[in-house]
Order: structure tokens, then C-alpha cells, then sequence
């Protein structure tokens, strides 16, 4: 067990920011973070990282309650690093930035170089060693960052959106490296995102944070597709039976023929069958029955079966506007933007 969080709350004033009644994450996985601008994520890594305290509940780390007095923090944090969303880097060279927290753990300097080279081979940067590490571009900022992140074997990575703001080129390279000190070094990693598809292709766990709170929404509506046909720039996926789904080939992962399929349960359209939407599964429009109706906090969970189990959320007030009832018929839009998916 890596961290274990029991009835956590975090308030600022009289807003709640944060409300866990329960979370166990295990050592040696990764996972990804997500959820709307001020949903809790920052708040719940910077909880994570040591560098905030929770206003009630409680942690633990690594089977250890979280005390937080100076001796046993000062320890946590040599084992726990974090990479900002927008890292500084301090005045001098490449190789010395990397070299920081190395000093600061008084490593040999014998060791000292040997790391600060393996760290910059790591990130694709060895030729940078000598040079000014405040003339970097965004996305050389982050590898050196990162690379200066993993210089001290931190038992835990925290990354708070590491390849926001970067070229293709310089996120494909951040992504790759999280993936290998994971399946090399056993590093356990915790980091936000806003793309999906990274949680699907890093991620052991997704977590999805709402109004402060951890949400199933992720668990629901995942399926397994294999390539059936194309049409113009998209794929066609067949998910059960005679299922078929089309999807943007923006989504997909290179020569793919198996994948990993999520439909966000809040992006899909629906109305009574009839009321005008014309069924026809090329254009992702389906007919079902709807087979149940339950709350899920704020919104309304509709569990329909279109050929396979499809779960849909809406607001009340569109529930209160279709009146509608266990055994209703409905037509179902699944639009692109809905759509996210991953090689198995």
C-alpha cells in the first residue's frame, strides 16, 4: 500500500475543496487524475507531495500515519517528488539544475555526474549539459525538469499536468519516460491530465474528481472494439454482437486493430424514439430500451441496453422534461468528441 486517505477534507474558508471518504492507491502502479478546472486536482496532489495538510481525515504513506511533524515530513518528501505544471528552472546550466536535489542529499561528486548524465540520456538531452537552462524552450524546461525530478530515485513521481503546454513532439518524449522509469524502476506515479487518452494509455487507475469528490463516471461504458472497415478518414469498430461503432481517426493509436474504447456517459445524446432523431448505427445513432433510472449525485443515471450495456448522465431538469420511464424506447447519438480510446 502506498497511500491510504480516510474521511480527508481540505477547506478554504467555507468552501470545501476536497471531500474523500475513501481512497487506496498501491505502490508500483500509475495513476491519472481528472477532472473540470476546480474540481480538487492541484489540491489533491499538493496533499500527496506533503506540501499541504488536510483540515480533517487523515493519511498514510507507505503503512505510516501521516503526523505531519517535521522529522517525518523532511523523510516522506525525499521519497515523494513533484513536478509543477509550469517549472522554474534556477539560474546556471542544464547539468546543474538536474544536479540540485543530488547536492542538497549530499551525493559524491563522483556520483553527482554520473546521475546528472543518466537523467539528461534519459530525456533525450545529453547535449544540453553546459547549456543556460533559463534559455530553454517550454518543452525542454519540462525534460530537464523532470530529469531533475528523477536525479533523486523518488519512490513517488507526482506530475501536475506534465505535457500541458508542449509540442507533440516534447509530450510523446515526457510520456515515454514516465511510461519506462514505471515498467523499469517500479516508480509509482500520480499525475493530472486533462486528455483522457493519456489515462488510457499510462494509467493503471483512472480517478475522477468532481466538485471535489471521486466519481465512478470512468468506470462506466469501456469496451473492447476489433477493426472491422473504414470510411474516408474513420474506422469502424465492432464493440458485441452486430454493435458497430465509427471513430474519428484522430483518436486512434497507429495501426491499431484491437482497442480500448470509452464513451464519456455526459457527452452522448438521447431522445424518445420517434421525436425526429434518425436511427442508423454508420452515424453512431442507436435505439434501445431504457432498463434503469437511479441519481447519481447531481444528475441522473440512465442505464440503457442498445445491444450492449450503455450508461448515460443528464441533468433533472432534461430527465423531468421527457417524462421518462423504465421500458421507454430511445434513439442514442454517440458524437466524436464523446469517443476516447486506447491500443490494448
Amino acid at each position: 500500500m502506498l497511500y491510504r486517505i480516510k474521511k480527508m477534507t481540505r477547506v478554504y474558508g467555507d468552501r470545501v475543496v476536497l471531500d474523500i471518504e475513501d481512497l487506496l492507491l498501491e505502490k508500483g502502479k500509475v495513476y491519472s487524475l481528472t477532472g473540470p478546472n476546480g474540481a480538487g486536482k492541484t489540491t489533491l496532489l499538493k496533499l500527496l507531495s506533503f506540501l499541504d495538510r488536510p483540515s480533517s481525515g487523515e493519511i498514510e504513506f507507505l503503512g505510516e500515519r501521516v503526523a505531519y511533524g517535521k522529522k517525518q515530513l523532511l523523510a516522506f518528501r525525499r521519497q515523494v517528488v513533484q513536478l509543477d505544471q509550469s517549472p522554474i528552472m534556477f539560474s546556471g546550466t542544464v547539468a546543474e539544475n538536474v544536479a540540485f536535489g543530488l547536492r542538497v542529499r549530499r551525493l559524491a561528486k563522483v556520483d553527482v555526474v554520473a546521475r546528472v548524465g543518466e537523467m539528461l540520456r534519459l530525456v533525450g538531452l545529453e547535449k544540453f549539459s553546459g547549456d543556460d537552462a533559463q534559455k530553454l524552450s517550454g518543452g525542454e524546461t519540462k525534460r530537464v525538469a523532470l530529469a531533475r525530478a528523477l536525479a533523486v530515485y523518488p519512490e513517488v513521481l507526482i506530475c501536475d499536468e506534465p505535457s500541458a503546454n508542449v509540442d507533440n513532439e516534447n509530450q510523446e518524449m515526457i510520456l515515454a519516460v514516465l511510461e519506462r522509469i514505471n515498467r523499469e524502476r517500479g516508480t509509482s506515479i500520480i499525475f493530472s491530465t486533462h486528455y483522457l487518452s493519456q489515462g488510457h494509455r499510462l494509467a493503471d487507475h483512472t480517478l475522477l474528481l468532481q466538485n471535489g469528490s471521486l466519481s465512478n463516471v470512468l468506470n462506466e461504458n469501456v469496451y473492447r472494439g476489433q477493426l472491422v472497415g473504414e470510411k474516408g478518414a474513420d474506422t469502424i469498430w465492432q464493440l458485441a454482437g452486430s454493435l458497430l461503432l465509427r471513430v474519428s481517426g484522430a483518436c486512434l493509436p497507429s495501426s491499431a486493430q484491437e482497442l480500448k474504447l470509452w464513451v464519456d456517459p455526459e457527452g452522448i445524446g438521447f431522445s424518445l424514439l420517434g421525436s425526429g432523431m434518425a436511427v442508423g448505427q454508420e452515424d453512431n445513432v442507436y435505439s434501445g430500451h431504457l432498463v434503469g433510472i437511479s441519481r447519481h449525485r447531481s444528475l441522473v443515471k440512465l442505464q440503457l441496453d442498445i445491444g450492449i450495456p450503455l450508461i448515460i448522465y443528464t441533468n433533472y431538469e432534461n430527465y423531468r422534461s421527457l417524462s421518462l420511464m423504465v421500458g421507454d424506447k430511445l434513439a442514442v447519438t454517440i458524437p466524436s468528441h464523446a469517443i476516447s480510446c486506447t491500443g490494448l
